[in-house]
């Protein structure tokens, strides 16, 4: 019997181990017969070359991709903005105690305002010129009388943009003048953040003209705006010359406020009136 120095595994014949694999060498006693086995462990073939690991692969594992960076913070951006919209859609005039935050998610509440008004009239503006489509090449240089989507878009925004700007200004300037000392950083804040709720009614005013429900939907547009323009601004001057006392009474300063709005939304208006609606009125007249 053979037996394996290794394990110990017996065996009848052979060169190697059954059990371990190992090479048995065999033995001679003195009389030239075969005394017994032993068995080496066999030494592994070590190649003559090592395969360099591949780049590809090694980069891939040690530099996992990474997410998009811009992907990423539109996506917290998102998710924070969404949390300040239920926040304050509950209770906007809580922002008046806070004005000092939320100054980048009020900024988002206008531009969504204004994308969505500019929206609203382009919709508008097709559902009023349809039926007079026909007639584009006769009085006009284009086959359509229908503006461009991007000329729209853009003079919708600047106007919106440009009366609620005029806006914030005459609020900080009637606090400035009042010594509230007032920054104007919080109140484009308070301000932004109240038209949270007309922007809801903007966004259902949109919803109804995009299934030609022409009535309800322009009735709630004009609520949204009048709200946006007139209630809202009125409410929170009227909140921020309360807050604190002043010299000169809070009545005198809501008046100031009515007085120089007034005049420069006037102005404004005739001017927008003038440069863009203007033209589309006299369109119709020479149809009519």
């Amino acid at each position: 019997m053979m037996k394996c120095t290794n394990c110990g595994h017996e065996q009848a014949s052979g060169k190697f181990c059954g059990k371990c694999g190992s090479v048995l060498e065999a033995h001679l006693t003195g009389d030239g017969q075969t005394s017994a086995l032993e068995a080496t462990p066999e030494k592994p073939v070590q190649p003559l070359y090592t395969a360099a690991p591949s780049a590809t692969g090694a980069s891939a594992y040690q530099q996992p991709v990474e997410p998009n960076q811009h992907v990423v913070k539109v996506k917290e951006t998102s998710k924070q903005y969404w949390a300040y919209f239920l926040q304050y859609v509950k209770s906007p005039s809580s922002i008046l105690a806070q004005s000092s935050v939320n100054f980048t998610n009020s900024l988002i509440t206008v531009a969504i305002f204004a994308l969505v008004f500019a929206l609203a009239v382009y919709k508008n503006l097709s559902l009023i010129i349809a039926p007079f489509e026909d007639f584009g090449s006769i009085f006009t240089d284009s086959s359509s009388m229908m503006p461009s989507f991007f000329s729209v878009l853009i003079s919708s925004i600047l106007t919106i943009a440009v009366i609620f700007l005029l806006s914030v200004v005459c609020i900080y300037a009637v606090n400035k003048f009042l010594r509230t000392n007032l920054p104007f950083k919080n109140i484009v804040t308070s301000f932004g953040t109240l038209l949270i709720p007309s922007m809801v009614l903007l966004l259902a005013a949109y919803l109804l003209l995009m299934i030609e429900s022409i009535i309800i939907g322009n009735s709630l547009l004009v609520l949204a705006i009048s709200y946006s323009i007139f209630v809202m601004p009125l409410f929170l001057i009227t909140a921020l010359l309360t807050a604190k006392k002043q010299s000169v009474d809070a009545y005198y300063g809501f008046i100031s406020y009515i007085i120089l709005f007034g005049i420069a939304l006037s102005i404004t208006l005739s001017v927008l009136f003038d440069s863009t609606i203007g033209r589309y009125m006299e369109m119709f007249s020479d149809i009519l």
